[in-house]
């Protein structure tokens, strides 16, 4: 067996790293995005996270917060703090050094000790690498001509963090007691006068009404809800559909390199949520039942029998920054790279536009001006010509007229019977001379 080339001792481990360490050269090692493994950041050594025999459990509702198990971070995952940012009040387990708040981008971020958190009971692991959501980033900043020069900087500088988002799942078996009205149409001739004064006839819908009453039921398998105060809810919902269908029961090997919020929202309050999320399916549902044409809802009471939960993690690559004392956000799903963001407006970028429209508007006016100024028909030169050549000919003639007086007078005086005879003309002098 040939020698292997020896490995570099890697640097030395701040007491707050990750605490997976590679089995070949005991640096740190992270998830791998889109494996089920752990990669070394030094060697490259790929550790296996072994599949779980434990299914995802789900919890009953009833007395479930007093029997959800709750542990210290470090029993987590190995090596894990939990840390809390002072300004927007946002608690993460971090299994690597937390130098700011990947909520908030702020740099006031404490260790919270002694402290139990809630276990999830599972996780989405990380399926789009960090290239991957940098350049979705990207992509959808190209489309948005007027964000700010920090935002599109922060894109190229691939400033995101890798962020496991809380969220609850419910379940639920409804009931749903209504009442209500069931409009039918019909069609009536009516006859009427146009506005020539002429009468005449015409079809018009009507309904008619006749009241409903009854009871429906509809079932609910895991309805989302995003355990998180510190991401807006409108934001995060713009990233689903996730594959729940990939879930792994939680191992805390899958939060090595990445940051794993606490749940903000409690149980109850995200309970409460999820039957809003419910209600337009049973509305449909009741509807449905009604049949008819058009129906009315005069008053449903729901009931939520077998309701049961799950506390899971969910990944995304999040991007925190502040424009004009004011927080936006842009997430990526890290299982599918769909991307969703707040962003401002350059009013810089805005005024140049105009400025731009404004010199693009002023040069057609201008061009069209010049483009309407009266030319020269196309015969003008030629008459121009044909004057400049009548010209030279009435001069000609004029210079014929003076020599033939000329001649005749010559001839005149041929014939003159004057004693003195003819006169000479005077001599030309030459110019020039005295």
């Amino acid at each position: 067996m040939p020698d292997q080339a020896p490995i570099d001792p890697p640097p030395p481990r701040s007491a707050s790293a990750v605490a997976y360490p590679c089995p070949q050269c005991g640096a740190d090692t992270a998830l791998g995005p889109g494996t089920d493994a752990l990669v070394c950041s030094h060697c490259g050594a790929i550790v296996p996270i072994e599949a779980s025999a434990t299914p995802v459990h789900e919890h009953d509702f009833g007395d479930a917060v007093a029997r959800m198990a709750r542990r210290p971070a470090d029993r987590i995952a190995v090596g894990a703090r939990t840390v809390e940012c002072r300004n927007c009040g946002a608690r993460a387990i971090v299994t690597t050094q937390a130098e700011r708040c990947a909520f908030c981008d702020n740099a006031l971020v404490v260790e919270v000790t002694g402290e139990e958190a809630v276990v999830p009971g599972a996780v989405l692991p990380f399926g789009v690498d960090k290239d991957r959501a940098v350049q979705a980033f990207q992509i959808w900043l190209r489309r948005r001509w007027f964000a700010p020069r920090r935002l599109a900087e922060r894109a190229r500088r691939g400033d995101l963090d890798g962020v496991y988002l809380p969220y609850w799942t419910f379940d639920s078996n409804t009931i749903t007691r209504y009442s209500g009205a069931r409009g039918e149409h019909y069609w009536v001739t009516e006859e009427y006068t146009d506005a020539q004064g002429k009468r005449q006839t015409r079809r018009v819908q009507k309904t008619r009404w006749y009241p409903a009453a009854g009871t429906v039921h509809v079932s609910f398998d895991d309805v989302l809800v995003c355990a998180s105060r510190s991401v807006p809810r409108p934001l995060v919902e713009k990233l689903e559909p996730w594959d729940l269908g990939a879930l792994r029961s939680f191992d805390g090997r899958y939060l090595a390199g990445f940051i794993a919020e606490r749940y903000g929202v409690e149980l109850d309050a995200g309970f409460q949520i999820a039957e809003e999320r419910m209600e337009p399916r049973v509305r449909a549902a009741v509807r449905s039942d009604i049949g008819g044409d058009e129906q009315r809802i005069h008053s449903m009471s729901i009931q939520h029998h077998d309701v049961r939960f799950k506390h899971l993690l969910l990944p995304l690559w999040m991007s925190s920054y502040r424009h004009k004392d004011k927080l936006y956000r842009v997430v990526v799903n890290a299982r599918t790279g769909e991307v969703a963001g707040e962003r401002p407006w350059s009013w810089l970028k805005i005024a140049a536009f105009v400025l731009a429209l404004a010199l693009l508007a002023l040069g057609i006016v201008l061009l069209v001006q010049y483009l309407q100024q009266p030319k020269l028909p196309p015969e003008e030169p030629y008459q121009v010509e044909q004057q400049v050549r009548l010209g030279w000919q009435e001069a000609a003639t004029i210079d014929g007229a003076n020599s033939g007086a000329f001649s005749a007078f010559y001839r005149h005086a041929d014939d003159d019977p004057s004693p003195g005879g003819p006169v000479d003309p005077a001599p030309v002098r030459p110019a020039g001379r005295g």
